[in-house]
């Protein structure tokens, strides 16, 4: 009898931390989904041409209080489908700070230049467009999207790296760029229509 009673009492136990922990789960995923959702809402009225505006990330931190918070990092994109394609990270602190952002982080400028070579990292679609018609060695790509004010490109990615197709609707031809995480220009195929 006692011995049921004991086990009776364990399991009201697992269950009512079970109970807990689920609540403690639905909480912060609620609270999540809020913060996200206000991050997603302020930017895109801050970008209303934006091509693209995604929440890439978050993590809880504490304050010096002890307080818990949220960090979320964001990305906003215009013109991805130019030459020149401009990536913004955004990092919100939620609630602790009222919502005023960090820093931006620009990953890609409207000067339209990356890095290449050793210590290097193309990270980002926006980033291999531009290193596809900007690094040594793509020179004639370069010359191709200024020819073409239409040069659209299409961007792929792989273990290896990048690779960007340019296509222009009044050239015969294209070019399929392949670009390798550190910012080298690989191979340059010409695409003929």
């Amino acid at each position: 009898m006692q011995r049921r009673l004991v086990t009776a009492i364990a399991v009201l136990l697992v269950v009512s931390l079970l109970i807990v922990a689920g609540m403690k789960f639905y909480e912060e995923k609620i609270i999540v989904d809020d913060a996200t959702d206000y991050v997603l809402e302020d930017l895109v009225g801050k970008h209303p041409t934006a091509d693209s505006v995604e929440i890439m990330d978050w993590e809880t931190r504490e304050n010096e209080e002890g307080e818990g918070y949220l960090r979320i990092r964001a990305a906003v994109t215009e013109g991805i489908y130019t030459p020149c394609p401009v990536r913004v990270h955004y990092f919100y602190h939620y609630p602790v700070q009222n919502f005023v952002t960090d820093p931006k982080e620009y990953i890609t400028t409207s000067e339209c230049t990356v890095c290449e070579g050793e210590g290097c990292v193309i990270a980002f679609q926006e980033e291999a467009i531009i290193a596809s018609h900007t690094s040594t060695g793509a020179e004639k790509v370069h010359k191709y999207v200024e020819g073409y004010d239409d040069a659209v490109p299409t961007v792929y990615k792989s273990d290896e790296g990048w690779r960007v197709d340019w296509d222009s609707e009044y050239a015969k031809y294209g070019y399929e760029v392949t670009i390798s995480k550190n910012g080298k220009i690989g191979n340059i195929a010409t695409i003929y229509y």
